[in-house]
């Protein structure tokens, strides 16, 4: 395994609502390889209470614990939370020669029309799309707030790393997740992150995100639901939704009142379906709305598939519902085409990829072929 060490990327950190993710690839021939990785999340018992020093995620103060058994002081942050928002545009083509500040300082006040926040108080960036779309927008902007990035980056030194590199989750995502899409060039294709307090759509055009908008729902709310529905612990709820997921079973799809009267595992995928139907519903409307506004941008293309990463992608049936609505190929994301790895790695299984890919697509970023 000496090929690793030929060239080393940073260590790539996702740090979520109540997640802390980490992971440093080696390259050499053929795919890289993990050299180390972190996943921490919370315990199964309840959600982070208000107030409390989980609410925002991992404690800053055991940031260092985690991130000081990487061998490496180089860092970089996946900006992947609610905060951050995308906006189209139509950059002129001169603007594009021009060096980075300079292209940043031209499509502030067009980005800051858009922005729901001052602009003044975001870090911005922008990629021109591989093709026009029928509106004219050529370009997609991201801006995120500059106290969140200012602040994880002090806690990324308290881990001994310092942070050289902030990427918008839609480009490490994409970029981790276009093999398992195995889509036709030219074809529209997206991520879908189910995370814990949000869920976020990326559209992409070969390996070029095009579009990015929240949907309806969020893990946290899906399990509450249950919870609620079923009258069970906050736990509970999530270990059902994790185990059993949503589904027919032996007698289909089960009413809410039989599910409170009786609760065993085999009839708990056709519970889950009662339970969740209103709301994965919605949240698959949404993902069909933005697929169809792309592909309106983009009238020549056809909708590809559609990879799922998140927390939320762990609920077995998921995929196949989605594709039941959507009519659009969807699959949990996997390391297949990706990395090198044994069949006994945790992160070769795609329940621990799918919520480790922003990291793997963000330390993907520094290969050199």
């Amino acid at each position: 395994m000496s090929w690793w060490r030929r060239g080393l990327s940073l260590v790539a950190v996702d740090w979520g609502t109540t997640t802390l993710r980490a992971v440093q690839l080696g390259f050499g021939p053929g795919h890289p390889g993990v050299i180390n990785w972190l996943n921490v999340e919370p315990p199964l018992g309840g959600p982070p209470q208000p107030g409390s020093s989980d609410s925002a995620g991992p404690p800053r103060s055991g940031l260092a614990a985690g991130l000081e058994q990487f061998d490496c002081r180089r860092g970089g942050l996946v900006a992947g939370t609610s905060e951050v928002e995308y906006c189209l545009l139509n950059v002129p083509e001169a603007v594009w020669s021009r060096g980075p500040e300079e292209l940043v300082e031209a499509i502030r006040w067009e980005v800051g029309r858009q922005l729901s926040r001052p602009v003044q108080d975001a870090e911005l960036g922008a990629w021109p799309l591989p093709v026009p779309m029928g509106s004219g927008a050529n370009a997609l902007a991201v801006a995120a707030p500059r106290t969140m990035i200012v602040e994880t980056a002090a806690s990324l030194a308290q881990g001994r790393l310092e942070c050289e590199w902030v990427e918008p989750a839609a480009l490490a995502l994409v970029r981790a997740c276009r093999a398992a899409a195995q889509c036709d060039q030219g074809e529209i294709w997206g991520v879908l992150d189910l995370g814990y307090s949000i869920c976020r759509l990326y559209l992409a055009v070969e390996a070029a995100p095009v579009f990015a908008r929240h949907v309806r729902g969020s893990g946290h709310a899906w399990t509450e639901l249950i919870a609620r529905e079923l009258r069970i612990e906050y736990g509970l709820a999530e270990h059902y939704k994790r185990k059993c997921g949503i589904g027919c079973g032996p007698r289909g799809a089960r009413s809410l009142a039989s599910a409170v009267a009786c609760l065993d595992e085999t009839a708990l995928p056709g519970v889950l379906s009662a339970v969740l139907k209103g709301p994965l519903t919605d949240l698959v409307a949404d993902v069909e709305k933005a697929f169809c506004f792309v592909m309106e941008q983009y009238p020549r293309r056809q909708a590809g598939g559609l990879v799922l990463v998140g927390g939320g992608s762990r609920m077995p049936g998921l995929p196949g519902f989605i594709t039941g609505l959507l009519g659009v190929r969807t699959i949990q994301a996997a390391a297949d085409r990706v990395l090198a790895i044994p069949a006994s790695h945790p992160l070769s299984r795609p329940d621990v990829f799918s919520v480790m890919a922003g990291c793997v697509g963000l330390a993907l970023g520094e290969h050199r072929s």
